[in-house]
């Protein structure tokens, strides 16, 4: 299997940021639901739906200096203003989901000399 890639288009043509190292702590699935619930005195329950957010989160545990940190922060600065991008689980393979960062800030850490580590929150995007 091959490493997830992200592409984004940020106005100039697409742009590929192929990961270096595997993402890590990535869940099978995250959902989280928008729904108001109401429990009568006779204890029927009320249940509204809104919708069911999906999210991918998962961490960059070793991003190495140079153009590995500096291709994440080129598609950070993309992301952070609100933009579309197509997340590929596997980069030899067409399958994509298109997502929106949830996250309004973004630190690339130190980790070691000469790495960095950061977590995401991906938003799926509903069409």
């Amino acid at each position: 299997m091959a490493y997830p890639q992200i592409i984004y288009n940020p106005g100039t043509g697409p742009v590929t940021v192929q990961f270096q190292r595997p993402a890590r702590q990535l869940p099978a699935y995250d959902y989280k639901a928008t729904r108001h619930d109401n429990i009568a005195s006779s204890g029927v329950r009320e249940s509204v739906l809104e919708r069911v957010d999906s999210f991918l989160t998962f961490e960059m545990e070793w991003v190495g200096i140079g153009s590995d940190v500096a291709t994440w922060n080129s598609f950070m600065t993309f992301a952070l203003s609100g933009g579309q991008f197509s997340f590929y689980p596997d980069a030899s393979l067409p399958a994509f989901t298109n997502y929106w960062l949830e996250d309004t800030d973004w630190v690339a850490a130190y980790k070691s000399p000469g790495q960095y580590t950061f977590k995401l929150k991906f938003r799926q995007v509903v069409t």
